[in-house]
């Protein structure tokens, strides 16, 4: 490395001034990554922007697909993923297969409703008076793209082999590619460079909280006995003089000690509340990233979402990694947070 102003040769690592001419010198760039390193990070790069490129190409051949569309009333996406969802709900209802929940289930199962009949109110279907004024609420240009968020959000929350967690996810799918174009502005980085700063750091921290729902142990579930009506043999004996009889029967009694559940590992979405705090990370997301105009107004929105998801990662503290990675992440985003309200207090 040389002088910028006399060209002589600077020491390794150069000082702040020349020992020649005695002007500055720019800064070290610190230590660089081995070129075997930079290169694998490029590769793996381009690998994740081709595999992600050859995916949405499969999805958005397959949604618009003619023979798809034509069986479609209206050719909806959005109904189509409304019976997903509603599909997934009512399935869940089986003793085979789990689900997300009464009230969540209550709510996605009233907006796929919703939604359904607005679509084929759309489409020239016939449909009962009371359907219609209901559907009305379903008319909001933000009711269909805030489905879809939930959507997105139980998807993650049920997300793992099986059918019910498949009929979420391709549910997701089918309504974030039909709702795409009004999602983009909420996934896109605008404001100034402070503010694209601050939706950086956001979006680390949610994806390091959602890593360690999802991947990581929060601890132990089950190691107990649900209980449950049992059959059970009775025999009463009826005296008839000296006449001993018996009869035999069977009847119902409940046993704590039947249907074990064996001991599970459990991740951080079979905690309460963690699907609203899924939400809240998401509504973190969306308003640090897209700066929505109304966002101006309402400035403690933003603390108070960071203060509550470090609050529910404070109350599930336990000796696993998971609780203490998704602090890690809460508290990067409550930083960066509570940094940028403190910059707008003061201008």
């Amino acid at each position: 490395m040389s002088c910028a102003h006399c060209g002589k040769p600077l020491p390794t690592p150069p000082g702040r001034f020349c020992a020649h001419c005695g002007e500055s010198t720019p800064p070290s760039e610190g230590p660089r990554l081995p070129p075997e390193v930079s290169r694998a990070a490029a590769s793996a790069t381009q690998a994740t922007r081709r595999a992600a490129e050859h995916t949405a190409s499969a999805v958005q051949n397959v949604l618009e697909d003619p023979r798809l569309r034509e069986r479609l009333p209206g050719r909806s996406l959005a109904l189509l993923g409304a019976g997903l969802v509603a599909l997934a709900i009512l399935l869940s209802l089986l003793p085979l297969f789990s689900g997300i929940g009464f009230v969540w289930s209550a709510v996605m199962l009233t907006g796929s409703v919703l939604i359904g009949a607005r679509e084929l109110h759309a489409a020239g279907r016939p449909l009962p008076a009371p359907v219609l004024r209901a559907a009305q609420v379903a008319e909001h240009p933000h009711f269909l793209p805030a489905f879809t968020l939930l959507t997105f959000v139980q998807a993650f929350m049920t997300l793992t082999l099986g059918v019910v967690p498949l009929l979420w996810l391709l549910a997701a799918i089918v309504l974030g590619y039909d709702q795409r174009h009004a999602l983009r502005p909420l996934v896109a980085n605008t404001g100034t460079p402070t503010q694209q700063r601050l939706g950086r750091w956001v979006l680390v921290g949610a994806l390091v909280c959602a890593t360690s729902m999802w991947l990581l142990s929060w601890g132990y579930g089950g190691g107990y006995f649900l209980g449950g009506f049992q059959p059970y043999h009775v025999r009463e004996m009826q005296m008839d003089g000296f006449t001993r009889n018996y009869v035999d029967h069977y009847e119902f009694r409940y046993d704590s000690m039947v249907n074990y559940m064996p001991p599970y590992v459990a991740s951080g979405r079979s905690r309460p509340f963690a699907s609203l705090t899924v939400l809240a990370l998401g509504a973190l997301v969306v308003l640090a990233r897209a700066r929505p105009r109304r966002f101006a107004a309402y400035p403690w929105l933003l603390p108070v979402l960071a203060g509550a998801v470090t609050l529910w990662a404070l109350l599930g503290l336990v000796s696993r990694p998971g609780p203490w990675l998704f602090l890690a992440g809460a508290l990067v985003i409550s930083a960066a947070v509570a940094r940028d309200f403190l910059m707008r207090r003061r201008t």
